[in-house]
C-alpha cells in the first residue's frame, strides 16, 4: 500500500507576539477559533497530535449551529498530512456558510494550505512558511538490509500489484509508473482545488506548484496570501465579515481540562503502551469563551 502525502519539509521562522484584551461583548456576539495545528490524517480518535476530518468537522459544525459565533477563524499552524484528509477537509471549509478567516502561524503548507485556499481571506506572518504546493510518496526499500542479516519474506498475493510499494523489494518500472500516475493525478486535484478557492487561473497555480514554500510577505505577493498581520489582526477581519461592531468574545469549543488534560493523556498513552494496555478517554468537549 502506497499513502500520498501533501506535506511539508518547511522550517519556520519562530516570531513572538504579546496579547490583548478587550472587555466582553455586551451582544454576546462572537469569533469561534479552530486550530489546525498539528499534521492531517484521515482517522483517530481525536486526542492524538493530529487533525482527523471527523474532529474538525464536528467542531466547525458546533460554531456553525451556534447562533452567537458570526465568524470562523481557522489558526493554522502545520506542514500538512495525507491528500484525501486534506480534501475533505478543505470541503467543509468551502461548504461553511459563515465567514472564514486563516489567521497562519510559523507554517501553512501543503495540505494545510489546501484548507485555508477555501477560506475567504487568509493572513500570515512575515516569516510564516507558506505553500509548498506539491505531492509526495515515499516507498522505502530495507530489501539490502534483510539480505545482509538473511531475512528472507514470501508474499503471496492475488493481483499482481497487489505488494506493490512492499519495503522487502524494490519497485519495478511498471509499479513506479502506476505510481507516479497516481501522485501525478492527486497534484492536479490540488492545483485545482487551490485555483478555485483563491479564484487564480490554474496556470497561475500550476506555475507555482513547485512544492516550495514561500515566506509569507512573497505569498502575498503571489497571490497565495491576502493579508500579512498577527492572529488579533485575524480575528478583527473575521469579527468585520461577520458584522459584528465592537467589541466581540472569542469562543472555543476544546476538552475540558484544556492543554493539561492533553498532555496527561499523552502521558498515559505512553504508560499504558509501556504497560501493554490501551486508556479509555472520556468525551470532555465543551464551549469556552474569552473576552476580546
Amino acid at each position: 500500500m502506497v499513502v500520498l502525502l501533501v506535506g511539508s519539509c518547511a522550517l519556520p521562522f519562530v516570531m513572538l507576539a504579546g496579547d490583548g484584551f478587550e472587555s466582553v461583548s455586551d451582544s454576546g456576539e462572537g469569533v469561534a477559533v479552530i486550530r489546525i495545528d498539528a499534521p492531517i490524517v484521515g482517522v483517530g480518535d481525536g486526542y492524538g497530535d493530529y487533525i482527523t476530518p471527523e474532529s474538525f468537522y464536528d467542531t466547525l459544525d458546533q460554531a456553525q449551529q451556534d447562533d452567537s459565533v458570526k465568524a470562523i477563524v481557522l489558526r493554522v499552524d502545520s506542514p500538512g498530512g495525507t491528500v484525501a484528509a486534506s480534501q475533505e477537509i478543505a470541503r467543509y471549509v468551502k461548504q461553511c456558510t459563515k465567514p472564514v478567516v486563516v489567521s497562519s502561524g510559523d507554517v501553512n503548507a501543503s495540505g494545510a494550505y489546501m484548507i485555508s485556499s477555501q477560506a475567504d481571506e487568509i493572513w500570515a506572518l512575515p516569516g510564516t512558511a507558506v505553500g509548498s504546493i506539491g505531492v509526495i510518496a515515499q516507498i522505502p526499500n530495507a530489501s539490502e538490509l534483510l539480505d545482509k542479516v538473511g531475512i528472507e519474506f514470501t508474499v503471496i498475493t492475488a493481483g499482481k500489484n497487489k505488494d506493490t510499494g512492499s519495503p522487502y523489494r524494490p519497485l519495478t518500472n511498471e509499479e513506479r509508473a502506476l505510481i507516479q500516475g497516481e501522485v501525478d493525478e492527486a497534484y492536479g486535484q490540488f492545483i485545482d482545488i487551490v485555483a478555485e478557492g483563491r479564484k487564480l487561473k490554474r496556470s497561475e497555480v500550476a506555475s507555482l506548484a513547485t512544492g516550495w514554500t514561500w515566506s509569507g510577505e512573497r505569498a502575498k505577493e503571489l497571490g497565495l496570501v491576502d493579508k500579512i498581520g498577527t492572529y488579533e489582526d485575524a480575528l478583527d477581519a473575521a469579527a468585520d465579515a461577520g458584522g459584528i461592531k465592537g467589541d466581540y468574545e472569542i469562543i472555543t469549543y476544546e476538552d475540558e481540562f484544556g492543554e493539561l488534560f492533553r498532555t496527561l493523556m499523552g502521558l498515559t498513552r505512553v504508560l499504558a503502551r509501556l504497560e501493554g494496555a490501551s486508556p479509555s478517554i472520556p468525551d470532555t468537549s465543551v464551549r469556552g469563551r474569552l473576552p476580546r
